[in-house]
């Protein structure tokens, strides 16, 4: 009994009541949460003394589940009647700032705590994220008057795509705003931006700025696209998140440098503790000055357990640790567990000692030095095997180098690039100006060094497809099976449980063929495919770092496996062809249509003509010639059938075009599914086009907060005097169409393929009701 009800089990049961904050549709309301904590209250009073062992499990899972919704819902009330307002706030920067003057670095980010509103003060400050364009920059500490235009994070969100809703409501940044004025109160910066402020001129001098900003201060915003990327397929993307690693560094080096102090000192002044305690406070100042991300913080909450257990002599398991730490840490922050740097900090760690517990190295190798190079690539390979599962959920793919760039980047990090960027900053601060230049230029160097070979190496990133992530698995199952020995006797289990693992191969798709609309904000992307092969109707918008084909369009293919065999492009509006070069360059033997005749056409986009496609023909409408420059009214319009069901593509066609299709076809446009035209513009959608249409669904592709106010309230209108019904992706996330023989039907990400409480839509509804 004493066994059921330890410390450790409540902690395991608290951290399982948190766990259904990933996956409810909908936040408890205020009623069902006092009514379940009520029900709790009365189990706890009336349940016999023979079941307590087994009550206080369920009590403790239950405090769990009821502390982190509430948590969740607190942090939603406290934001929520400020969200699409214009607000006077009196507020605090909360974060160092690494950027020069807007004009240099162009706008940016900046994360302040608002404590008064219109010379209210609050009960409690709110956290808001600034769209920072004046020249003046913001320092951490300072006081200023902002009037803003807030609004909140409202991610694209799509199969295989990036969840910044769960990102930002992990990290409570939700809420964010434009600044329409800024009046600074009181410029007094503090410690923290003090130190920045001494190494920023120092760092702007190296090329890899954005690394030793990361490495430094852990702010990552000004990371370099290329390197971004290099790290994330070559597998190093973790040692530059500010982590355990980097504090058990700060930490290693401060009780070195304490010890050899020590050496020099009398005995009798010596304290044993003394240079664990000068290493915890070194960390605590380093983890500090970098802001306390969540990485760092459980590095530092497991620092001061081990430090105390050691102090105590109290000896536990690495499990009992690992599970009171997590514990611990979602008991201070619930909305911790919708962190991915959370699931993938805990997870390496658990594998870790797992490693160690399940499949250890003989004594001799453990201990004696000649094995050294023998442990480091068992460790390594050890956890590249493991940490498949969650490498697949978070990355979608897994380098094939990863063992050999973390055997190269590992040592280089932790043994020189780090240990010379704390000298340097050290230095900087007691303004050694040459000392510091030369540990910033070692920094810098050896980041060369290490890129130059993983620029050679980065050859081999493998994308897996959603369906195959149970493969990753097998590592697991591997080592499991070796270990207990169960193949034995239990063969015909394995078996089944391997046949369940490669179902994948086997799979039949449960429609004929499929549309998704993708959410990319403003702009247009239509995926039609058959679970295989896809055709794509326009590629989205390019962005001036990024566009919707590297976000969402390409992540969204891989996560089905699919082979795109075919483009069509409606017109050449950057929202429409931005990512045209980019899914060309990725799928080469793709044909091209278009209805411009600048474009290298397989087939000319010219009404009349009509391409077949497995079991699908897709019939051209409009236009009538080929332009040189394809705008609105040249939009390539297409009639895509199976016979049976039909879906009419229209780009951005404007009224004129729409009259002159209902002369020419008249009964022919009556569809299934309609794209509304120019993303429901009031230039477009006429009565005449809808009621020969038709459509029993519609669908419109905007974004949230663009500023042609799109969709259009007028048009709206006419979709709802006909009795039409539709949807918007900045409503509902990706929209996806399942065709069957006889029967199709409609889901949207929001409403039934994703519902989750963090992708709800928060804030008003004006012309999405």
């Amino acid at each position: 009994m004493q066994k059921i009800c330890s410390l450790d089990l409540m902690a395991i049961m608290f951290s399982l009541g948190c766990l259904p904050l990933l996956f409810l549709p909908h936040l408890l309301s205020d009623l069902y949460w006092c009514l379940l904590a009520f029900i709790l209250f009365l189990i706890v009073l009336t349940v016999p003394v023979n079941f307590r062992w087994y009550l206080s499990v369920f009590v403790a899972f239950s405090l769990g589940f009821l502390w982190s919704t509430a948590y969740s819902k607190q942090y939603l009330s406290n934001i929520s009647p400020y969200i699409d307002k214009t607000l006077v706030v009196h507020a605090k920067v909360v974060n160092i700032n690494t950027h020069q003057a807007a004009t240099v670095n162009g706008p940016y980010y900046m994360s302040f705590s608002i404590f008064s509103i219109s010379d209210v003060t609050l009960a409690n400050d709110i956290p808001i994220s600034v769209y920072w364009d004046r020249l003046d920059p913001p320092k951490s500490g300072e006081i200023w008057q902002l009037t803003l235009k807030t609004n909140v994070v409202h991610g694209y969100l799509n199969d295989g795509g990036f969840d910044s809703q769960r990102f930002s409501i992990a990290n409570r940044s939700l809420l964010s705003a434009k600044l329409v004025d800024a009046k600074l109160l009181n410029d007094k910066s503090d410690l923290k931006q003090y130190i920045t402020d001494l190494a920023i001129p120092y760092i702007d001098l190296f090329i890899y700025k954005g690394i030793l900003l990361a490495l430094a201060f852990g702010d990552r915003s000004q990371l370099d696209d290329e390197h971004r990327m290099v790290m994330m397929q070559t597998g190093i993307a973790h040692l530059m998140a500010i982590s355990g690693m980097h504090i058990l560094v700060v930490y290693g080096l401060s009780c070195f440098l304490a010890k050899a102090i020590l050496f020099f000192i009398p005995k009798r002044f010596i304290y044993f503790f003394l240079p664990i305690i000068i290493g915890w406070l070194c960390a605590f100042f380093y983890a500090w000055l970098t802001g306390f991300n969540p990485p760092t913080l459980r590095a530092m909450v497991a620092l001061s357990i081990w430090i105390y257990f050691r102090y105590k002599k109290y000896k536990i398991s690495s499990w009992q640790k690992i599970n009171r730490i997590i514990a611990l840490l979602l008991l201070f922050d619930p909305l911790m567990i919708l962190s991915e740097s959370f699931w993938l900090s805990c997870y390496a760690v658990i594998t870790l000692i797992f490693l160690h517990d399940w499949a250890p190295l003989s004594k001799a190798v453990r201990h004696k030095k000649r094995w050294y190079i023998i442990r480091i690539l068992y460790l390594q390979c050890g956890l590249t095997l493991l940490l498949l599962p969650i490498q697949f959920f978070v990355f979608q793919g897994v380098s094939g180098v990863s063992i050999l760039t973390n055997l190269i980047a590992i040592p280089v990090i932790s043994l020189v690039t780090f240990p010379t960027i704390l000298l340097a900053l050290i230095f900087s601060i007691f303004d050694c100006f040459s000392i510091a230049l030369w540990f910033w230029l070692i920094a810098d160097k050896s980041l060369e060094w290490l890129f130059l070979s993983l620029n050679w190496l980065n050859q081999l990133w493998i994308n897996i497809p959603s369906d195959f992530y149970l493969l990753g698995l097998l590592g697991w199952l591997t080592l499991v099976i070796i270990r207990t020995g169960v193949w034995q006797r239990f063969s015909i289990t394995l078996l089944v449980i391997l046949m369940i693992l490669v179902t994948p191969f086997f799979k039949q798709q449960h429609y004929r063929w499929r549309l998704d609309m993708l959410d990319v904000g403003h702009g247009l992307a239509i995926v039609i495919h058959d679970g295989k092969s896809a055709i794509l109707y326009d590629t989205g918008a390019k962005w001036e770092k990024s566009s919707a084909m590297e976000r969402v369009i390409i992540p969204f293919l891989q996560w089905h496996n699919l082979n795109v065999q075919g483009i069509i492009i409606s017109h050449q509006h950057n929202d429409h062809v931005g990512g045209l070069k980019l899914l060309q360059l990725i799928y080469p033997k793709a044909w091209l249509m278009s209805s411009s005749s600048d474009f290298n056409n397989d087939y000319q986009c010219l009404a009349g003509n009509s391409v077949i496609w497995n079991d699908l023909t897709f019939n051209v409408l409009w236009p009538n010639q080929l332009v040189s420059d394809a705008q609105n009214k040249d939009s390539c319009v297409v009639q895509v059938t199976d016979g049976h069901f039909s879906v009419l593509l229209t780009g951005d066609l404007e009224r004129n075009q729409e009259y002159q299709l209902v002369t020419k076809y008249r009964n022919q446009l009556t569809s299934t599914i309609l794209q509304i035209p120019h993303h429901g513009s009031s230039t477009s959608s006429s009565y005449t086009f809808l009621n020969h249409v038709k459509p029993v669904k519609s669908l419109a592709s905007t974004s949230r907060y663009n500023p042609w106010k799109l969709p259009s309230n007028k048009v709206m209108a006419k979709y709802k005097d006909l009795q039409l019904d539709y949807y918007v992706t900045a409503r509902t996330g990706q929209i996806s169409l399942f065709f069957d023989k006889q029967t199709w039907k409609l889901k949207t990400m929001r409403g039934e393929i994703k519902p989750r409480w963090y992708h709800d839509w928060f804030g008003s509804l004006p012309n999405y009701e």
